[in-house]
């Protein structure tokens, strides 16, 4: 909506134009995470197998509709998680009400849903008396599987990666009670594990079919004889801190089997660039990084033939190649029945929290947090770990922090005195595991990377807070007015 404005009231003024809010509009106006009521239920047989799943989601979309069909869709689509069910029921809505409209916010949907199975998960560990991330481990869907919607998983199913890594670092668990900066705790310990579809849902990438394109530069040019670059990487992707342009020239450079010095990722202007589709869904590097390297790699075979040759046909102008997405054979989706292949492929993920509740203020510190997270391959490590350091931070700060009031259609704590986000301060020290399972469909085996960090942390930690205080928390955030009023200490 914002930038509708901004292009209405440039091509009204016939000059560019910059819009600037301020904190409090930018809480008040921007679109938040759909808050969600779901109800989850499962059955499970006398060995403790889930047999059936049923699950009903109801969304608050706000006052418009923005982009809440694919917010619910992946959400349902998530709703059953990573474990094996023969007989699943998802029923998912978005309701219309007076509030700010809500949108698509990292991880769109499937936080949502992830909460509610997780903490059904561990209803279940704690009904059957079994180790939290045992039970999980047993249930879990692996490569072979079939997941709610039909789809058989094939390849790239980092199930049993993550839970070892997890297993290996967990240590020992804390002692129940004890004290923080002198003051009494409980604590405990939570666990949580989950997956993520990767790309646009079902047939949405087919449809989008995305195209990026690399070019040898015309070195006859004396604007570009002089110039360090040789190639051009061209999509319309957009690097907004998440390291496209570095993982873009890291994959070009790689495939053209040149010094990353000789890449130039340029502007994605409409002008000069194909249309890569959005920068969204977790899909810039896995889809249309894979363009890139596909493209890049034609390019290099292209210059290789006419060096076979003798230069022959090789002028020395520009080169271009482009590759537009095609699905990997076995992929389909139906529309109507919602059935079929999802997603291309999946990121997986296991996070284990220990956590100290003070038993004064009811405060949830969050004392350690480890993370493993199934990226495929990572291309830039530094920029993998970045993304899921911070979005495990952001999911702990929706565990712990953020709470945004709605009074009369408006959002009434619109500022960062009462609208809390977790600082440095709030931040446990996080132990990330880059866990590598290829994707043969990605470049050099990469998937998607950007939400998963987002779906899973909340729930260890209300596993964690549920196993420090031995009262179940079934909603967000765990604040210490929640605690203290779920809580009633013998």
């Amino acid at each position: 909506m914002l930038a509708a404005h901004v292009a209405t009231l440039a091509r009204v003024a016939k000059r560019p134009v910059k819009m600037i809010y301020d904190r409090d509009e930018d809480i008040a106006a921007t679109t938040k995470r759909h808050p969600a009521f779901t109800t989850h239920r499962m059955g499970v047989d006398a060995n403790g197998d889930i047999v059936a799943i049923d699950v009903d989601c109801v969304m608050d979309g706000g006052a418009y509709l923005t982009l809440s069909p694919v917010v619910l869709s992946r959400g349902v689509l998530h709703a059953a998680g990573p474990y094996k069910c023969a007989t699943t029921r998802v029923r998912g809505r978005v309701v219309a009400t007076n509030h700010p409209p809500h949108g698509a916010f990292r991880g769109f949907g499937a936080p949502q849903t992830t909460f509610a199975y997780e903490r059904q998960m561990q209803k279940l560990a704690l009904f059957r008396g079994e180790d939290p991330l045992a039970l999980r481990k047993r249930l879990a869907l692996r490569s072979g599987d079939t997941t709610s919607t039909g789809q058989t998983l094939g390849y790239s199913v980092g199930t049993d990666e993550v839970i070892a890594a997890i297993e290996q670092a967990a240590g020992t668990p804390p002692a129940p009670d004890g004290t923080r900066n002198g003051t009494p705790v409980k604590r405990g310990r939570g666990v949580a594990f989950y997956f993520h579809g990767a790309g646009f849902t079902g047939s949405g990438e087919q449809k989008l079919a995305g195209k990026a394109s690399v070019a040898r530069l015309n070195w006859h040019l004396p604007s570009v004889r002089d110039q360090t670059a040789r190639y051009e990487v061209r999509t319309s992707s957009t690097d907004i801190g998440q390291g496209a342009i570095t993982m873009f020239t890291q994959i070009a450079a790689m495939a053209l089997g040149v010094e990353p010095e000789k890449v130039r990722v340029i502007d994605p202007s409409t002008d000069h660039v194909p249309d890569s589709g959005p920068t969204v869904a977790s899909r810039t590097c896995m889809v249309v990084g894979g363009l890139v390297d596909k493209a890049a790699r034609a390019l290099r075979e292209k210059l290789d033939a006419y060096k076979a040759a003798g230069g022959a046909g090789d002028s020395g102008g520009e080169i271009v190649t482009t590759f537009e997405y095609v699905p990997p054979d076995g992929i389909a989706w139906d529309d109507a029945t919602y059935t079929g292949s999802a997603y291309p492929c999946y990121g997986w993920a296991a996070c284990l929290v220990d956590v100290s509740v003070d038993v004064d203020t009811f405060e949830v510190h969050v004392d350690r947090c480890v993370h493993a997270v199934d990226v495929g391959k990572a291309i830039n490590p530094t920029i993998v770990r970045g993304q899921i350091d911070g979005g495990t931070l952001q999911a702990l700060g929706w565990a712990v922090l953020e709470d945004v009031i709605y009074k009369d259609g408006k959002v009434m704590n619109a500022n960062m005195t009462n609208c809390i986000v977790p600082t440095f301060a709030d931040a446990p020290e996080l132990e990330t595991h880059i866990i590598e399972v290829p994707y043969p469909f990605g470049p050099s085996g990469a998937k998607g990377v950007g939400e998963i960090p987002m779906d899973g942390p909340a729930a260890a930690v209300a596993n964690a807070v549920e196993n420090a205080l031995g009262c179940a928390f079934d909603a967000l955030p765990l604040s210490p007015e929640a605690v203290r009023k779920a809580w009633r200490p013998s």
